[in-house]
């Protein structure tokens, strides 16, 4: 393993590390990590790991400030200024700003969509940090899944499929993208509702009777049954277009793949939580 991923796994948090071996993602990443050659597995291992690691410490406090000095560091590194910093974190994002300019400089046109796109993610995550103990009703709550889903997604395919046109690229970002956050929001449903982020829209919450104030397992199955069912169609949707996409575009075959199976791994993971729940 390259010691800029070792590093990296060494910080994450226990309970996504633990999360990462049952479902399959360090085999997958480390398939990646075999793929990708060169600055483009560090910077991938930096764009996948080191925002995780704000995501974990954003868990516990919650600080938006967190992100906006994210944004100033990766761009201070993507400009190559220099700047001292002590935080482990501050030095692996200054990094990733580095070595997405190494990339650039380099004639990989797509760092800078990587670099653009990083940033739009945390604007991203500021906003679904404001919105602990509100109810959204099921267009803003789906408009917001969807962004986070397609932001990261994104991130991934500029690394895994360079050759993509924007709009193929989008699709297959939007639809696996949105299946996934779906799928990571319904494994982490109660951890999430304990914590005030409210995962069920205004619309849903009236439809099962939901008592947010007294909450109860048996008060989420029926919700759980019929969003597990949403999940798997999106993530049918996303079978269907990738299998077309693959026939006109067999040059991106195995990072596709290779992105397919690190979306199933989250649908894996709540194919667990759902047959746990009595429905």
């Amino acid at each position: 393993m390259e010691s800029t991923e070792k590093s990296l796994r060494n910080r994450i948090s226990q309970k996504r590390l633990l999360e990462m071996k049952k479902y399959g993602r360090i085999k997958i990443y480390n398939s990646i990590s075999n793929f990708l050659k060169g600055d483009k597995k560090i910077a991938f291992s930096l764009v996948n790991h080191a925002l995780a690691i704000i995501d974990d410490n954003l868990d516990t406090s919650e600080n938006k400030k967190q992100l906006d000095r994210a944004i100033v560091i990766l761009t201070i590194g993507f400009q190559n200024r220099e700047n001292l910093l002590k935080n482990s974190w501050e030095k692996d994002i200054l990094k990733l700003g580095q070595t997405l300019l190494k990339l650039y400089e380099n004639n990989f046109t797509e760092a800078k969509e990587i670099f653009k796109e990083v940033i739009k993610y945390w604007e991203i995550e500021k906003k679904n940090i404001a919105r602990k103990g509100k109810i959204f009703n099921s267009h803003n709550l789906d408009k917001l899944n969807l962004e986070i889903g397609k932001s990261v997604s994104i991130q991934f395919l500029y690394f895994l499929c360079p050759s993509l046109n924007k709009n193929i690229r989008e699709k297959i970002a939007s639809l696996y993208g949105f299946a996934i956050k779906l799928a990571d929001n319904l494994s982490d449903l109660n951890e999430d509702l304990k914590e005030g982020y409210i995962n069920i829209s205004k619309e849903k919450i009236k439809k099962y009777k939901i008592n947010l104030t007294n909450l109860s397992e048996k008060d989420l199955e029926s919700y759980i049954k019929e969003e597990f069912k949403r999940v798997k169609r999106y993530y049918k949707r996303g079978d269907n277009v990738v299998e077309e996409i693959l026939k006109e575009i067999p040059s991106s075959y195995d990072g596709i793949l290779m992105f397919k199976d690190i979306s199933y791994s989250w649908f894996k993971q709540v194919s667990e939580i759902y047959n746990k729940v009595k429905v």
